[in-house]
């Protein structure tokens, strides 16, 4: 059956891909100008797969994503290119005509509806998509991937922080890494463009803060952000070693507290809580205000305010008006540098600029 003739059988009704078993349209629209692209470029699209009802109309097992970016740019709904089916007309009929008559293949069954609800099934449950790596690896297989799989699969600190190698995961959480130190969320652009080099400059980028986080941490639940602190404090990785087993235990208990869920930027606190450590800074042992103390803090601010201003306070930082809701509570003296968890070493900030205080002051 050609396209033409398919998005006929779709549109008059015979072939129906909208039935109780198909899941919803998950293709957006890049996805569904991609099926187009493999139909201009001549690249065979997988089999369809349709179950002949006895009233001769077909329903539609597999499939029905393809067939809705077909139907949605026969309908001028999706561009291919920046152009609508229809202005192709005057732009290259020829890719019209190519559409119209490329041939994809079909696969018809007929039978019991038992059966049709087991071949859906096994239509999908068997096949297994393939991993992030493992497109990667076919796409691009070339020096750099075998180089960074050999570094992977054999160095110890690699093996031990990166965890599970099926299927290519470890690999991927170190691609992850590499593109954020190399400033690209592209990781497909960035191995494509690397393909026939060797690994081994960005093995030297990144060994040094694989070997911190393997030397200093033993929960790796959180690897980006301990990768993170790793660039950031890379001076510090005699120290941090140094005081290895009291930052383990300060972090476990973090992590089992209450504060651990009421906090959110949790990367911050991890940061303050290690640092407060390897200074050897006596601190509070309680970490955040209490609501009843920002209320406190809230009516002393509104008591002092400005008529003008009615029921908005400023942020300590910024000055902007905020309303309470909009407000949190900071410490002056930052808490991992010995400042109490009381109200005279309290302010009200703004989100924005309780964000970017960390240790500043």
């Amino acid at each position: 059956m050609t396209v033409k003739e398919l998005y006929n059988e779709v549109r008059d009704g015979h072939i129906i891909s909208d039935i109780e078993l198909q899941r919803e349209i998950i293709y957006d629209d890049e996805k569904q100008e991609l099926v187009i692209d493999s139909i201009v470029n001549g690249y065979p699209l997988p089999a369809f797969y349709l179950w002949k009802n006895d009233d001769g109309n077909m329903e539609v097992l597999d499939g029905k994503q393809r067939i809705e970016a077909i139907k949605r740019f026969y309908e001028n709904d999706i561009m291919y290119k920046g152009f609508l089916w229809k202005e192709w007309n005057k732009k290259e009929p020829k890719l019209q005509e190519k559409i119209n008559n490329t041939e994809l293949c079909f696969i018809i069954d007929s039978g019991t509806e038992e059966k049709k609800r087991e071949i859906f099934n096994r239509i999908n449950t068997l096949g297994v998509p393939l991993s992030e790596f493992e497109v990667l690896n076919g796409l691009y297989a070339g020096e750099y991937l075998r180089g960074l799989s050999k570094y992977v699969e054999q160095d110890v600190a690699a093996k031990k922080i990166l965890g599970e190698t099926k299927r290519g995961k470890s690999k991927i959480k170190l691609l992850d890494f590499i593109c954020s130190l190399r400033e690209t969320k592209d990781k497909k652009g960035y191995v494509k463009q690397h393909k026939d080099e060797p690994f081994q400059t960005d093995q030297q980028l990144v060994m040094k803060h694989i070997r911190f986080v393997a030397s200093v941490f033993d929960d790796y639940s959180s690897l980006p952000m301990l990768l993170r602190l790793a660039v950031k404090y890379a001076k510090d990785v005699a120290i941090w070693k140094e005081h290895k087993d009291e930052i383990n235990r300060q972090l476990k208990k973090f992590k089992k507290s209450q504060d651990y869920k009421l906090i959110a930027d949790k990367e911050k606190e991890t940061e303050d809580i290690i640092q407060a450590i390897v200074k050897g800074i006596s601190v509070d042992p309680k970490r955040l205000f209490t609501s009843d103390q920002k209320e406190n803090l809230i009516q002393m601010s509104l008591s002092h305010a400005e008529k003008h201003e009615g029921e908005k306070i400023r942020c300590e930082d910024c000055k902007q008006l905020f309303f309470a809701d909009e407000l949190t509570v900071d410490h002056i003296k930052p808490w991992s540098k010995g400042g109490r968890t009381e109200l005279s070493n309290a302010q009200l900030l703004c989100r924005a600029c309780n964000s970017k205080q960390g240790n500043k002051k």
